[in-house]
């Protein structure tokens, strides 16, 4: 795959995720952040590239206040299993900043949506 490709297909996921983790909560408090640099991207299985298989994936990941994933959970399936999954466990791998309620981290769900895209 190109440089471009990868390059797009890094800054694709890193704003999908962004929207997902950015929506409102209350004053002090804050939703599970997936922290970006902690982990590689998920590898785009074979078989999917060849059949030419693309979606989007929206993840849950249940976090704990140490930022790391204590459970994970397919929301929306990108229609592939293998995809879903291939999202699903490289993500799980990431470390996350915890979720804040009243200036204190605690345990939370979080989603993620994972786009794949082969152009």
């Amino acid at each position: 795959m190109s440089r471009i490709i990868r390059t797009t297909l890094h800054c694709l996921f890193l704003a999908l995720a962004c929207a997902a983790s950015a929506h409102a909560a209350p004053q002090g408090s804050s939703r599970a952040k997936l922290d970006f640099g902690s982990c590689a991207k998920p590898q785009y299985p074979a078989a999917d590239v060849q059949a030419s298989h693309e979606g989007k994936v929206t993840l849950g990941f249940l976090v704990n206040e140490n930022g790391k994933v204590k459970d994970s959970k397919v929301i929306k399936s990108s229609g592939f299993t293998t995809l879903d999954e291939a999202a699903r466990s490289a993500l799980a791998q990431c470390s996350f900043q915890p979720a804040v309620e009243q200036g204190k981290a605690v345990q939370g769900w979080t989603k993620v949506q994972y786009v794949w895209t082969l152009r």
